[in-house]
């Protein structure tokens, strides 16, 4: 009797390490699959950011593109006045200019 007492316990005991590394197991799966789904949360987060990012960033450069616009209008129409004045206009501007120059140094 005492016997079989001994070899019960021993058969629990065998079980209860049986079902111990079960739990170990299991453990270890739901760990492995509880960081995999936050790896795929986390590239989703990022990949969703960066699109964002492309957005806003494309955004602000139609916006700046659009404020430009105007500026480099001006800028090319007042390139285009100054390449079309008269050279008569331009020499009389230039002798001011030296003769200014000259009598400011006082070499006259």
């Amino acid at each position: 009797m005492a016997k079989d007492a001994i070899l019960s316990v021993k058969e629990a005991e065998g079980q209860a390490k049986n079902m111990i590394e079960d739990a170990v197991q299991a453990s270890k799966r739901s760990k492995e699959e509880t960081r995999n789904q936050a790896e795929e949360e986390y590239n989703k987060i990022i990949y969703e950011a960066k699109e964002n990012a492309k957005t806003i960033m494309e955004n602000a450069r139609k916006e700046g593109e659009t404020a430009a616009e105007p500026i480099l209008e001006n800028g090319k129409s007042d390139a285009e006045k100054i390449i079309g004045i008269n050279e008569a206009v331009l020499d009389r501007a230039v002798n001011i200019i030296i003769e200014r120059i000259v009598k400011a140094n006082g070499n006259s």
